[in-house]
């Protein structure tokens, strides 16, 4: 467990969208209980153009804070790069769950919601009346501070819970989604064919998918926030060579590894 905690603290999952195609785009990562939270919010622009999201194997819970009609909604990880539409002009706080959080909200299994945006109070019925209280808020902080008040069952659970599946994550997350099936059989104790039936089971994708997710968003982080070379960034993140890299890249965001160094703001190409 101590583990899992000291990596997930320093993985940072970035969507690149919502950082650089809004205005006054701004976050904040809070641990619970070891487990990483990042709260984060945004002002859409007037261009009504979708913003791109990325696979990161997590939940968002996504606040429309529209003075008229609030609204929000429960955001399972997408599995490829993705162009989403929001409402232009528009204020939008969200509350990011690590993938363990993820599979213990109540009543909502993590593989029924893969590339889907729920109704929000459809889905965390215990939770009504959140939206209003959300886009409400005089700011970003009283916004974190209304859902850690209202909502902190989300953000505070018991992560033991999900059994094997949490020590699969564990090891997924201390070798940056380098161990395989076989690894994780040997030190389980468990066979191959029972750890990809519960890991399926419970977040919806394979053992394997899920570590290139892993691979594909630490890339992320070495290209957005590193500024190393390309071919060290993949060497680094394990990938066996530089195919390998530009095809999971290109899978996951709809860009190669170039096309998304030139779109970092202010990114210095000397």
């Amino acid at each position: 467990m101590g583990v899992a905690k000291t990596r997930e603290e320093r993985f940072g999952i970035i969507q690149f969208g919502f950082e650089w195609d809004t205005i006054d785009y701004t976050e904040r990562k809070i641990v619970y209980e070891g487990q990483t939270v990042i709260y984060y919010q945004f002002v859409t622009d007037g261009t009504s153009n979708p913003i791109r999201v990325v696979p990161d194997g997590c939940i968002d819970l996504l606040f429309c804070c529209d003075e008229v009609q609030p609204s929000a909604k429960v955001c399972g990880t997408v599995l490829q790069g993705k162009g989403v539409l929001f409402y232009p002009k528009t204020v939008y706080f969200g509350v990011r769950l690590s993938t363990r959080l993820s599979l213990l909200l109540p009543g909502l299994p993590l593989k029924e919601v893969i590339g889907v945006q729920a109704p929000f109070e459809d889905t965390l019925v215990q939770y009504a009346g959140m939206c209003e209280k959300i886009a409400e808020g005089a700011g970003f902080a009283e916004r974190i501070a209304c859902f850690e008040r209202d909502c902190l069952p989300l953000v505070t659970g018991d992560v033991r819970s999900i059994g094997i599946v949490d020590y699969c994550l564990t090891e997924m997350h201390r070798t940056s989604g380098g161990v395989s099936i076989r690894e994780l059989a040997e030190g389980s104790g468990y066979s191959e064919r029972y750890l990809r039936t519960m890991f399926k089971q419970s977040l919806g994708m394979s053992p394997k998918l899920y570590n290139r997710i892993i691979r594909f968003q630490r890339a992320l982080d070495g290209i957005v926030r590193g500024g190393a070379p390309l071919t060290e960034v993949a060497i680094e993140r394990g990938y066996f060579d530089q195919a390998h890299f530009m095809k999971d890249f290109k899978a996951f965001s709809q860009l190669t590894p170039v096309q998304l160094r030139t779109r970092i703001p202010k990114f210095d190409t000397q």
